[in-house]
């Protein structure tokens, strides 16, 4: 057998309403449309479905058997449509995430596995310094933002700390201070540096410590928006200096190496940027997770 949907639906229409005349205007059909429609359904069935007359139509025996059978099918298939709506809301969707930096591995793994297990999802990607950032986040043109913070720092948005990382000072392996065991901040004075932006926390804090120390604030040769491969390659190169977070440093570690010099050993927190007053959606709440687990110790 061979029913068709909207035939039980128009089915049940009658039922519920009564008469022909009256389903027939409930659903947007002629008259003749659901007689044929009935008509279909009792050649399907094999039996008699309803007693039509002038006071309407009234369910036969067997009609009310079929009745129970159809309105049970006719809410397994209203809720398989709800499920499939849901698991297409769930599945797609758009989220916007800035970075400062494109080799930030926690937040490529995060944004990776997102896409896996959701492959209708729109992702947004912005590059930017963690002030652009904040700002974009604040003012509801991003999502979400991933960003370093260092000790002191404001922020408008809410933050959650993802992870902890260490930046150290970095020179080419043959550096001249490469050989000194006893480095103070005034050995570095000769030598330039590769730095962010003059506004930049990072280097407002770098300056800190030079000033806190009566050294003079270190020249910057290269000015950069994020450490990069491309400035590792320079720092390898030349005599040029610079604070490497210790996650990037890892593979570089043979061509540049950490200067052993304490006030340069210098802490920060990834962070995760939202408003305070943001309404998370699935996909904010599930990247959210993705980033936390990504940014968990492995086991070995």
């Amino acid at each position: 057998m061979d029913f068709s949907r909207s035939d039980i639906s128009t089915f049940l229409e009658v039922v519920r309403s009564g008469s022909l005349s009256r389903a027939a205007a409930n659903i947007g059909l002629t008259q003749p449309s659901v007689s044929k429609a009935l008509r279909r359904l009792e050649d399907e069935a094999g039996v008699p479905l309803l007693e039509r007359g002038i006071h309407g139509a009234k369910l036969t025996n067997e009609g009310e058997l079929f009745h129970e059978t159809a309105r049970r099918y006719e809410a397994q298939h209203f809720e398989l449509v709800r499920m499939a709506s849901e698991l297409r809301a769930r599945h797609s969707g758009l989220l916007r995430i800035g970075i400062t930096s494109p080799g930030e591995s926690n937040v490529v793994h995060a944004m990776s596995e997102l896409v896996r297990r959701r492959p209708a999802v729109r992702l947004q990607l912005r590059i930017g310094k963690s002030d652009e950032l904040n700002s974009a986040v604040e003012d509801g043109l991003l999502d979400m933002a991933i960003a370093p913070a260092y000790p002191g720092q404001h922020w408008s948005c809410t933050q959650l700390s993802l992870a902890e990382e260490d930046s150290r000072l970095v020179a080419r392996v043959q550096h001249p201070l490469a050989s000194n065991p006893d480095l103070t901040l005034a050995d570095l004075t000769p030598y330039p540096w590769v730095m962010a932006s003059q506004n930049s926390a990072a280097r407002q804090l770098l300056n800190s410590v030079f000033q806190r120390n009566h050294q003079p604030v270190p020249h910057v040769a290269l000015e950069v928006d994020y450490m990069s491969e491309a400035a590792l390659e320079i720092i390898s190169s030349t005599d040029l200096l610079a604070l490497v977070r210790a996650p990037l440093l890892r593979g570089w570690l043979g061509r540049v190496m950490p200067l052993s010099l304490s006030e340069l050993h210098i802490k920060r927190s990834v962070v995760l940027l939202t408003r305070p007053d943001a309404k998370w959606s699935h996909l904010m709440v599930e990247f959210r997770g993705l980033l936390l687990d990504a940014a968990r110790p492995r086991r070995r």
